[in-house]
Parts: structure tokens; sequence; C-alpha cells
């Protein structure tokens, strides 16, 4: 199972935070990064994209596999793996209306949320052709062929918080975010994607300890960095984010792990960790916890 990632980030034009005046005065070498999503394949022809972001026609030009052909409207995406109904992670989809059948995956919750409060579903009908598979917790569901290579999917629940913009629509018990692991049934190896963290459950913790690689939240360093900032009154808590940093944070959780590779993705602009010289990047080399950037490949 080979990858390729973006490493995350919100782009706020408007921002004060230090990255984003870096970037527009072209210091530091920092560069604005694009949505947060992972392309996976098992034999390097069919591609499933985790997340679908407002970034996805970039995302695609910049690499190379993912590029239209041979048939007219036609990109080797084999679907799309939703961890939840937020915008930055499903707005894409109105962007992949004029590419070839596709699949989504994604919980119930999501489902229903994409036919009600953010009607992408009933929109899409009237432009492509897409059928939809449910990702449950307890319940693997595999993705490929026997000829090629499958990969199993498991269903981490993560979060019962739903976007902003469907608040008034939860039910008690709706799972919203969920994580991701994909087992590459060829190698017997495993990769983990929470873009998501809000609390280490018991679930998340047992599952992290299987990965070969981890993929985690590194959306926020500290939990109060953008009340700082004067952006919002909501901290990282609020927003549903476990900060990296911290006695208590996913550095900590991460450092004890024995995964091979450890990588912070979903990283906001306000995070310090973007900057390579920094007091807390500093602190993930000494941990051996990477960054992720765009364009990141592996193999797992």
């Amino acid at each position: 199972m080979i990858g390729t990632a973006a490493g995350g980030g919100f782009p706020q034009w408007n921002c004060a935070c230090p990255n984003c005046q870096s970037v527009r005065n072209g210091e530091d070498g920092l560069k604005p990064l694009m949505q947060s999503s992972l392309a996976i394949s098992v034999n390097g022809e069919d591609w499933y994209l985790i997340n679908a972001g407002p970034d996805v026609n970039r995302q695609i030009l910049s690499f190379s596999e993912l590029h239209a052909g041979p048939g007219i409207r036609e990109i080797p995406l084999a679907g799309v793996i939703l961890t939840d109904a937020e915008l930055d992670h499903t707005i894409g989809l109105l962007c992949l209306r004029e590419g070839s059948s596709l699949t989504i995956y994604g919980t119930d919750t999501v489902y229903r949320n994409l036919n009600r409060a953010f009607p992408v579903f009933p929109m899409l009908e009237n432009y492509c052709s897409w059928e939809w598979q449910t990702l449950a917790p307890n319940a693997p569901l595999q993705i490929g062929n026997q000829a090629d290579g499958l990969v199993t999917i498991e269903t981490i629940p993560v979060s019962s918080k739903p976007p902003l913009y469907a608040s008034s629509q939860s039910e008690i018990g709706d799972v919203w975010e969920v994580g991701l692991l994909l087992h590459n049934e060829q190698t017997g190896k495993c990769l983990a994607y929470f873009p998501t963290i809000e609390s280490f459950t018991p679930e998340i913790e047992a599952s992290l300890q299987k990965a070969d690689v981890v993929m985690v939240d590194g959306t926020f360093w500290s939990a109060g960095e953008l009340v700082q900032l004067g952006a919002t009154s909501r901290n990282a808590h609020d927003m549903g984010h476990l900060p990296v940093g911290g006695a208590s944070g996913i550095a900590e959780k991460l450092r004890s792990l024995p995964a091979e590779r450890k990588i912070l993705i979903h990283i906001n602009n306000s995070n310090p960790i973007l900057r390579k010289g920094s007091m807390e990047r500093k602190t993930l080399d000494k941990l051996g916890i990477e960054v992720a950037y765009d364009g990141l490949e592996l193999e797992v």
C-alpha cells in the first residue's frame, strides 16, 4: 500500500499568526499547506482519497498518478473515504462531480448529513454517478481486489461532536468523527489515520498500538493558541482537538508507541511546529515525530 499526503493547514490570509506573516513576507522557507488529505493505492493504478477538501483539484494536479485520462473526464480515482462531515473534508466532493463514477465511504451519520444539512449527494445526482458504502465500528470493510491486493479498513469512533453547521441535527449516540486503520493484506502492515483526536479512548489507544505507521491530529500545539491570537473564543478542546504539546498532549502519547513512523497531520497555520527551527519542532525531532508536508510519500 502506497500513499501520498497533504500535510494539512488552513490558509487564512487575514490571519495575524507568525506563520502566516512569514508566508506573506517570504520568510523562513514556509509555504502555505493544502488541506489535510491522503491518497492510497495497492497497485499504483486505482487510488482512494481519504477526505476531499476544497483543495482537491490542486492536490490532484500536484500528483501525476491522479492526472486525467485515458478517457474523457476520467481520473484513476476509485473512491473517497470520509472520516467525518466537516466542510474541510467533504466540500471537495462537489469538485469531483465531473470525474468518473466514484464509491464514497463513510458512517451512517455522515451519509445522513450529506443528504440533509449539507446536501452534497442530492446535488451530485445531477452531475455524476456514485455509490455509497457504509463504514461502521466492528465491521471491517475491504477495498481493492484479490488480484492486485486488498486493504482492510477498520473504523474507530473518535467523537460525537457534529460540524457547527449541523449542530441542530445531531442525535444522541451519533458517531460524527472516526479514525481509520488501513491493513495491507499483502504485507501484513497497518497504517493508522486519525486527523482528529478529541481524547485518547481505550479503543483509540489500542488501535494506535497495532499500527506500523501512525498519522494523527497535529492541529494545535497548545489549547489556547488561537484564543491568544484573538482569532476565536474557542480553544482546541472546544474544537474537538487534543493539543500536541503539554504533559498529556499527543506528542507524549506518541513517544511510547511502537510504530516505525509517527507523523503529525492536519496542522493549523498557527501551529509553531511548521517552523523548522522552532523549540516545538525541535521537541518533536527529539521524540522521533515527523511533521507532514504536501507531497509526503510512504509505503506500508
